[in-house]
C-alpha cells in the first residue's frame, strides 16, 4: 500500500488539508492563548538549584507558593537557596546528589515523592561548562561534561517519569542551550552535549506521543550565554553583535514563563531562534558570513585559547587624500549634469557654457560616458567586495570600501589592493 502511487497522492493531498484547516488554525489558537499555569502547592524539582539560573527559578516558582525541591552538588549553595526561599515564608528543600549517579539519583527522586509527592514539573538544569579545544581537551574532562550534562539529564527523567506516565500526568523540562543548535570552536563538549540532550527531548517528546501520554508536557530551552557563575567562573565574557549577554534574573524570568505556557520549544530571548533557521535553510558560504556577522565570541582562561591561532576579521579601511573627493565628486556630478539637464550646467562657473554645450549637441555622448562611469565604479566596488572577502575585512570596513570605491574608484581600490597584497606577503 505505502508503495502505491495512488496512496502517495491520495495522502499527500489529505496530509495538506489537515495542515491547512486543523493543524495551524489550532497552532494559532493555542498560541493565541497562551497563559501561565497556576503551580500553587505542586512539587517543582530543579537540579543545579544551588547557583546561577537553578537558583533564580527556584526563588521564582517558590514566591507562586510550589513546593520547590534542589538537588545539587553544591551543598554550600543548595542550602543557601532554601534559606533564601523560607526567609520568604514559602517551601523548599535541599537534596544532595550527583545526577550522573544513576541508583543515587532514583534515590533521591523518591525521598523527594515521600517528602513533597509526586514531582509535577522536573527542571533539568545542572550542567558543566568546559571550552576547550578539540585537541587539548582531557579525556577525564571530556567524560565528566558528557556524564554530567548528557547522562545526568537522562538520570533525572528516568528518576522521575514512571510516576508521570502511571498518571499521564507532568512535565519535563529541560534547560539545554542555544549551543544545542550550533556548534561553536572550543566547544567539543559543551555543544556536544547540549545537540545530544536536544536529541533526547525530541525523542521523548515523540514517544510519549505515540503512547498517547500527551497528558505529560514537555519544554526544551535554548537560552543564549547569562551571567551565571558558571559562566563567569571560567572568565567568559561572550561577545555578540545583536544578542545580550543576560543577567541571570532576565534570563530565569523568561524561561520560567515559557514553563508555564508550556511551550514545547523557548528560545532566550525569542528572536535567537533566527540561529537554527539560519543554519537549516542557507548554503555554506551564506552560513559562514552571518556567523561572522553576528560576531559571536568569548573570552576563556583555558590556556589551550593561546596555542590556537584563530582567524580574526580587521577592520582595516582608510580614505584617499582629499583631493580626489574634491576632483571626482564633481567630475561624475557634472557629467551626470550634462546628460540629465543640460540647462542646470549653465549656472556651473568657468566651464557651465561648455558642459551645456556638450549636454546638448552630443547628448548620446554624454549618455555613453554616464555609462561607462557607472558600469566602471559598480565594477570596481565590486572587485573591492571581492579584495575584502579575500583579505577577511569586517562587514562594516567593508561596506565602507564599497561605497567609497563606488564613488571614488581607482583612488580607493588602488588603496585596498596595496593592502591586501602587503597581507599576500606577510603569510
Amino acid at each position: 500500500m505505502y508503495t502505491s502511487w495512488t496512496w502517495k497522492i491520495w495522502s499527500t493531498l489529505g496530509v495538506i488539508l489537515r495542515i491547512l484547516f486543523i493543524d495551524i488554525p489550532l497552532d494559532i489558537y493555542r498560541f493565541l492563548n497562551l497563559q501561565q499555569k497556576n503551580v500553587q502547592g505542586q512539587t517543582v524539582v530543579i537540579t543545579g538549584g544551588g547557583s546561577g539560573l537553578g537558583r533564580a527559578m527556584a526563588l521564582d516558582f517558590a514566591k507562586r507558593k510550589a513546593k520547590v525541591a534542589i538537588i545539587d552538588v553544591n551543598k554550600e549553595g543548595g542550602l543557601e537557596t532554601v534559606k533564601f526561599i523560607a526567609a520568604e515564608g514559602n517551601m523548599a528543600k535541599f537534596w544532595f546528589c550527583d545526577i550522573s549517579d544513576v541508583e543515587g539519583m532514583k534515590s533521591t527522586a523518591k525521598e523527594i515523592e515521600d517528602t513533597f509527592g509526586d514531582a509535577d514539573i522536573v527542571i533539568c538544569n545542572a550542567a558543566i561548562l568546559s571550552f576547550t579545544s578539540f585537541m587539548e581537551i582531557s579525556n577525564e574532562l571530556l567524560r565528566k561534561c558528557l556524564d554530567v550534562n548528557i547522562f545526568g539529564t537522562i538520570n533525572t527523567i528516568r528518576a522521575f517519569l514512571p510516576k508521570m506516565e502511571n498518571r499521564n500526568d507532568g512535565h519535563i523540562v529541560c534547560v539545554c542551550s542555544i549551543a544545542g543548535w550550533s556548534g561553536e570552536t572550543m566547544g567539543l563538549s559543551y555543544c556536544t552535549s547540549k545537540f545530544a540532550v536536544r536529541g533526547a527531548m525530541e525523542s521523548l517528546q515523540m514517544e510519549l506521543r505515540d503512547r498517547g501520554l500527551e497528558g505529560i508536557k514537555t519544554t526544551t530551552l535554548y537560552p543564549y550565554f547569562a551571567r551565571t557563575p558558571m559562566i563567569l567562573e571560567n572568565n567568559m565574557r561572550p561577545t555578540c553583535t545583536w544578542f545580550p549577554f543576560m543577567s541571570v534574573r532576565s534570563c530565569s524570568r523568561r524561561m520560567v514563563d515559557s514553563i508555564l505556557k508550556e511551550k514545547v520549544h523557548a528560545f532566550v530571548p525569542s528572536y535567537i531562534t533566527l540561529i537554527p533557521f539560519v543554519k537549516n535553510f542557507t548554503s555554506l558560504q551564506v552560513t559562514r558570513s552571518l556567523r561572522n556577522y553576528l560576531g559571536v565570541k568569548y573570552l576563556a582562561s583555558d590556556p589551550s585559547l593561546c596555542k590556537l591561532r584563530l582567524i580574526e576579521m580587521s577592520d582595516f579601511f582608510r580614505s584617499p587624500p582629499l583631493f580626489w573627493w574634491f576632483v571626482i565628486v564633481p567630475a561624475l556630478a557634472i557629467n551626470y549634469i550634462s546628460y540629465a539637464n543640460p540647462e542646470a550646467a549653465l549656472h556651473i562657473p568657468l566651464i557651465g557654457s561648455i558642459v551645456h554645450t556638450i549636454g546638448t549637441q552630443f547628448h548620446f555622448v554624454t549618455l555613453l560616458t554616464n555609462l561607462f562611469a557607472l558600469a566602471a565604479h559598480i565594477g570596481e566596488a565590486l572587485y573591492a567586495l571581492y579584495l575584502c572577502h579575500k583579505a577577511n575585512i569586517s562587514f562594516a570596513s567593508t561596506a565602507k570600501w564599497v561605497v567609497q570605491t563606488f564613488i571614488l574608484g581607482f583612488p580607493s581600490l588602488s588603496i585596498l589592493s596595496r593592502y591586501k597584497a602587503k597581507q599576500r606577503k606577510t603569510n
